[in-house]
């Protein structure tokens, strides 16, 4: 694990060698909630977490090491691909399309199969499918590296992400049934804050390494990361924790593995429809949330679905998913499209751009462990509305530094994301697997996790939709014929090296091709922000703890 990581895992880990009576969590109001039948509450996880405290994790320490080693290694290769897709795009001779895949393609595949590994960690053992998952990962960054052409990547990547989405819901498990409930607010606080810095970071170990050395380095160095995981997990002496064997819900199976692939893949779609068949986006768009929609039907009417979406019928429970996800949307978009600003109208570097972000990423190790205390003491919800207001500011401050062409503007937007983001989402994660029954929290993660990922995977959609929609609008109905009319069209996607080289050769083309970049870019943080307004509006109406 990277140094700086194992610097912060280490903040946190002085709470696991102090022995605290177990205690009450307050809601909202700071009372205890009362038990409601057919409910989920924190009082049930108390009696789950009594029933399994003889079976606590005897080393703490190397199991949170271990969980949160793989979740980093995850949240990287989420965004850590962004700032080096020119790259790769140039040397596999990829087109826009097909590159853009390299990124979509693992989010779609982790969202998809998310809620698959929270079922199989609970039939087959949350540690078992750890090992697994962690050994196929592996395998696919192998693979990545190895690729010596588009198709190749892109299935390596979808590789990635089923290994990631089968992982993911069986480490946080393991993280949150290894603790006791009065320590758990500062352990998903470093477990998910460090995998949190590594998502933030990706674009600045991105371009670090383009600048030394070559994008396959950036699979790569998922391979010791992955051995020290899984050399950790075999030392744990862990129990074999798992629920009561339930079958696998072949139909939810197929309703999701279709329905958000499509849906996705129909959004992105509908920004370049194909010319002899532009019907087809908005078609496969809607087919795919029907098929979505029918998904969440069959879970409600089956006894043992898939996605368990009774888990999250609780209102505060649903309010808080949602505004995981909306929070979710926010983090990827921003760690993709911020470098990619940085490198367009700033004309950053790759590793200027990196470095850039870090505004973005330093409030998440200032503010994480506060956030997690602070859990402790008051609950969930105070925290949740205070970190989306000041999140939708940040974002506000940063479309006048993206229109004005103003980094130190621009860095304040991010200060505020950054922290903003952290206070809503670490207390309001915590406080939903808490609510869980322990042979149900991998489900529980699993469903979670999977509206995380469905909220990144359409974030980058949305914010492709809109960039393309802003940049059409702004732009002349038709570009120069020749070298010119090919380089300005690459510009428009993105190319940053072609905008570069109109600079010299075309300075009028190139200004007017800046100016309707820097309007979708600024349009892209327009729809974060109304996203994250309707994260507050939610915060404030569902997700709520009732008296």
């Amino acid at each position: 694990m990277p140094p700086f990581c194992l610097a912060v895992a280490n903040r946190g880990f002085s709470c696991f060698t102090e022995h605290a009576p177990l205690s009450w969590h307050r809601n909202a109001t700071g009372k205890r909630p009362a038990p409601t039948p057919g409910r989920l509450t924190r009082s049930s996880g108390d009696a789950s977490i009594r029933q399994m405290a003889p079976s606590a994790a005897p080393h703490p320490t190397r199991t949170l090491i271990a969980m949160t080693g793989s979740l980093s290694m995850i949240f990287l290769d989420a965004t850590v691909v962004g700032v080096a897709l020119p790259t790769i795009h140039v040397d596999l001779g990829l087109t826009t399309a097909s590159a853009s895949w390299i990124i979509t393609g693992f989010l779609i595949a982790m969202a998809s199969t998310l809620a698959i590994g929270g079922r199989l960690a609970d039939r087959i053992g949350r540690l078992t499918l750890f090992r697994i998952a962690i050994v196929l990962f592996a395998g696919g960054s192998l693979a990545c590296g190895l690729s010596g052409s588009g198709s190749a990547i892109i299935i390596a990547r979808i590789s990635q992400g089923i290994a990631a989405g089968l992982m993911q819901p069986a480490s946080t498990a393991i993280v949150i049934s290894s603790v006791p409930q009065a320590k758990r607010g500062v352990a998903m606080a470093t477990y998910f804050g460090v995998a949190l810095l590594f998502l933030l970071a990706g674009p600045v170990i991105g371009g670090a390494i383009i600048e030394f050395a070559s994008w396959q380095w950036i699979f790569y160095l998922n391979l010791p990361v992955a051995a020290i995981a899984l050399a950790l997990s075999i030392q744990l002496g862990l129990p074999s924790q798992r629920a009561a064997a339930r079958g696998l819900d072949p139909i939810g199976i197929v309703l999701l593995l279709t329905g958000l692939p499509s849906l996705v893949l129909g959004l992105e779609w509908l920004g370049r429809p194909p010319e002899t068949a532009s019907w087809l986006p908005a078609a496969l768009a809607i087919g795919g949330l029907g098929m979505t929609i029918l998904s969440v039907i069959h879970a409600a009417r089956t006894t043992h679905p898939l996605l368990h979406v009774r888990l999250i019928a609780d209102r505060p429970m649903l309010g808080q998913t949602i505004v995981l996800a909306i929070v979710s949307l926010v983090m990827s978009a921003q760690a993709v499209y911020g470098a990619i600003y940085l490198q367009e109208a700033l004309e950053f570097t790759p590793l200027q751009a990196g470095l850039g972000s870090l505004p973005l990423l330093i409030p998440v190790l200032l503010v994480i462990r506060s956030a997690g205390k602070m859990y402790d003491r008051i609950g969930f919800h105070k925290p949740m509305v205070f970190g989306l207001l000041i999140t939708l500011l940040g974002i506000l401050i940063e479309i006048a530094g993206v229109w004005w062409q103003a980094y130190a503007i621009l860095a304040v937007g991010m200060v505020l994301v950054g922290g903003g983001s952290t206070f809503a989402t670490t207390p309001v994660n915590t406080d939903v697997l808490a609510r869980a029954p322990d042979e149900q929290r991998g489900e529980v993660s699993g469903l979670v996790q999977t509206m995380r990922q469905l909220g990144s995977s359409i974030g980058i959609v949305i914010c492709v939709l809109a960039i393309g929609w802003a940049v059409a609008a702004t732009m002349p109905t038709t570009l120069p014929k020749g070298d010119a009319g090919i380089q300005a069209a690459r510009a428009l996607e993105g190319d940053v090296e072609s905008l570069r080289a109109l600079r010299h050769s075309d300075p009028p083309l190139a200004g007017t091709l800046k100016v309707a970049r820097r309007t979708g870019i600024a349009a892209a943080f327009g729809v974060q922000a109304l996203a994250v307004a309707a994260g507050c509006v939610i915060a404030v109406t569902i997700a709520t703890e009732r008296r």
